[in-house]
C-alpha cells in the first residue's frame, strides 16, 4: 500500500493531467449501491470478486455514464497497458469507411480480446474482418455507439456486479452460465469483434514487469475486505488494485489488468498463459 506522502503526490499528478480516481472500500461501494451478484464465484479459483475487478468494472461504468451524458455517438476505448498490432490505424480506417459504406449496425465491436474458444466464429454479412464473437474475455479496447452504452447502463448492472469481461457476453447473450445471465433481460447488445484482432496485452503472465490489477488484489466476502490467499505482497499492484481511473473524451482510456490472447482453453484461469 501506498505512504499517504505518495499518494497525496499521485493525486497531485493525477489532477494535472485530469485523470481522476477514487479509492474503493466499503462505504464508497454502499454510496453507489454496488453489490455482488448473489451467488458469483469466479469460474476458474471459486471465489467472490475482487477489488481490482470492480475497480475496472467501475472505470468502464463510468465512461459509459459519460458516453449517455454527453450523447456521444461512438467511442473508441483503450486500456492503459495494450500493443497495437502493426498499421493500427490504417486497418482501423479501412474497417469502419466499411461500416459506414455498408451502414453497419452494431452497438459494441471489439478490438482486442482474449478467445475462449477454438471454433471458427461467424462472419458479419459482407465483411471479411468483422465477426459475431461468442463467449470472451478481456476488454483491452472496444467501439462502443450511444445505443450500446444505454443498453450496458439500463441493466443496473452495479446492483447486481460481476466482473466488466463477463458482464458484455451476457449482454451480448453468449455467456454459459444460465445462472448469471437469468438476471439481466433483455440480452440484446449488438455485439460484434474486428478478426484478426488488432489490439493485444503489452504483457503476459509470466513475463517481467507482469502485473495483475484485478487477481492478484483483495476479495470481497460477505461485505468486506478478505486478501488474496496468492496475491504476491511485493508486486506493487495492491494500491492499483482499490482505485478507479476514468478519463473520457471522444477516446477513453480507462485502469485494468492485461494477459495473453490467442485460443486457448476455457479451464483456464483469464490470466493464464
Amino acid at each position: 500500500m501506498p505512504t499517504p506522502f505518495l499518494l497525496c503526490v499521485i493525486t497531485f499528478f493525477l489532477d494535472i493531467i485530469c485523470m481522476h480516481f477514487r479509492k474503493i472500500n466499503d462505504t464508497y461501494l454502499e454510496m453507489l449501491g454496488a453489490q455482488m451478484l448473489p451467488g458469483y464465484l469466479d469460474p476458474y479459483h471459486k471465489r467472490p470478486l475482487t477489488m481490482g475487478e470492480i475497480g475496472c468494472f467501475l472505470s468502464h461504468y463510468f465512461i459509459w455514464q459519460d458516453i449517455v451524458k454527453n450523447k456521444y455517438k461512438e467511442t473508441l476505448l483503450f486500456e492503459d497497458d495494450v500493443r497495437f498490432e502493426p498499421y493500427f490505424k490504417r486497418k482501423l480506417n479501412i474497417i469502419t469507411r466499411n461500416m459506414v459504406q455498408q451502414n453497419l449496425k452494431w452497438e459494441l465491436i471489439y478490438l482486442g480480446r482474449k478467445l475462449l474458444r477454438t471454433d471458427k466464429e461467424p462472419s458479419v454479412p459482407g465483411f471479411d474482418d468483422l465477426v459475431y464473437p461468442y463467449y470472451s474475455y478481456w476488454t483491452l479496447s472496444y467501439m462502443i455507439t450511444y445505443e450500446g452504452a444505454k443498453k450496458l447502463l439500463d441493466m443496473n448492472p452495479l446492483s447486481k456486479l460481476v466482473p466488466v469481461d463477463e458482464y458484455l457476453p451476457i449482454m451480448f447473450n453468449k455467456h454459459p452460465e444460465k445462472s448469471w445471465w437469468e438476471h439481466f433481460e433483455p440480452r440484446n447488445l449488438i455485439a460484434m469483434s474486428v478478426s484478426p484482432l488488432l489490439v493485444f496485452p503489452t504483457h503476459y503472465t509470466g513475463e517481467s514487469n507482469y502485473i495483475s490489477d484485478t487477481e492478484d488484489s483483495t476479495q470481497i466476502e460477505g461485505g468486506s475486505e478478505t486478501e488474496q490467499p496468492n496475491a504476491d505482497p511485493s508486486s506493487g499492484s495492491g494500491s492499483q488494485n482499490q482505485q478507479s481511473s476514468e478519463h473520457s473524451l471522444k477516446i477513453a482510456f480507462d485502469k485494468n489488468s492485461m494477459g495473453e490472447h490467442g485460443n486457448l482453453d476455457p479451464a483456464r484461469s483469464k490470466e493464464e498463459l
